[in-house]
């Protein structure tokens, strides 16, 4: 039973660039894969909850998509959902870093960061691919430009650093009750990883501009008890001409992707499923706001 007393619960915000490690990060924290990874930069479109429980705290993680400037509709939806958490979610905001000088979109995010009252934790991420003295330089720049209330040399990929920089988010947290019952690992249903497991094999898969140009959604999720679930995701592009790209020669790259989505969705769920793919075609749906909100891209 957890102790009433003293008890901390509240939202951390992992904000940064795209590809910075944020959604490698969460997953570390969160003990599991619940985030979709992929070396690609901007995998991740909305905001996910992962929720870890303590015996004294409840640590509600919050990952964001990279800070951008915005080229469409739904890069734009994505910007609203960074905003929206770090000045009205967050009560300690994570700021993670590649182990690089910060450019154009770093700056710009500590702008805005700097102008909050809610402590900035700093994370220069993928220490395992710099030296010590190099990331620290990096780190003392960050903490220049934003006066963090702790910073940190972190590798979401190995786990280095990253017990310590949990122990400062918890601390960061204020007093007070559970947000959600104990147990409950996210606010998503079961149905929305579906698609999310399929888009993020999609960005493992294919090349170019394909990822990008692709939604899935969740069409039907039918659990069976003796029999393997029934899944439909149909995965959208915006050409005719990606179809064809989409399927590849004798359809070996749509089975490529089934069966790599099947099997997360499966490892996911801890059982057997039987997932069918659909391909259609939703002409330049990242612009159109009508077809943003059907896929559930509304912001």
């Amino acid at each position: 039973m957890r102790d009433a007393k003293g008890f901390r619960s509240g939202f951390a915000v992992l904000a940064g660039a795209p590809n910075a490690g944020k959604s490698t990060l969460m997953n570390r924290l969160a003990g599991g894969s619940l985030a979709v990874v992929s070396p690609k930069p901007q995998t991740t479109r909305e905001n996910l909850l992962a929720i870890c429980d303590g015996e004294d705290h409840q640590l509600v993680l919050l990952d964001t998509p990279g800070f951008l400037t915005p080229k469409y509709k739904l890069q734009e939806l994505m910007l609203s959902s960074i905003n929206r958490a770090v000045r009205d979610d967050a009560d300690v905001i994570c700021f993670v870093a590649e182990p690089f000088q910060p450019g154009d979109k770093e700056r710009a995010l500590a702008d805005i960061l700097a102008k909050l009252k809610t402590p900035v934790i700093i994370a220069v991420n993928k220490s395992d691919t710099i030296s010590r003295e190099a990331a620290g330089k990096i780190l003392n720049e960050y903490k220049r430009m934003l006066s963090p209330k702790a910073a940190y040399i972190i590798s979401a990929k190995r786990g280095d650093g990253v017990e310590e920089l949990r122990k400062t988010l918890i601390a960061a947290l204020p007093v007070g009750d559970a947000y959600f019952p104990a147990g409950q690992w996210t606010d998503r249903w079961e149905r929305h990883f579906a698609s999310e497991f399929v888009r993020e094999q999609l960005f493992t898969l294919y090349d170019k501009e394909i990822p990008y140009s692709c939604a899935a959604v969740t069409e039907s999720f039918q659990e069976n008890k003796t029999s393997p679930d029934c899944v439909r995701v149909a995965v959208y592009v915006e050409k005719d001409s990606q179809k064809p790209i989409l399927i590849g020669h004798g359809g070996s790259m749509i089975k490529k992707l089934r069966e790599a989505a099947q099997k997360r969705l499966e490892d996911f769920l801890g059982r057997k499923v039987r997932l069918e793919l659909i391909i259609k075609v939703a002409k330049n749906w990242r612009s159109d706001s009508s077809r943003l909100k059907e896929f559930g891209y509304d912001g």
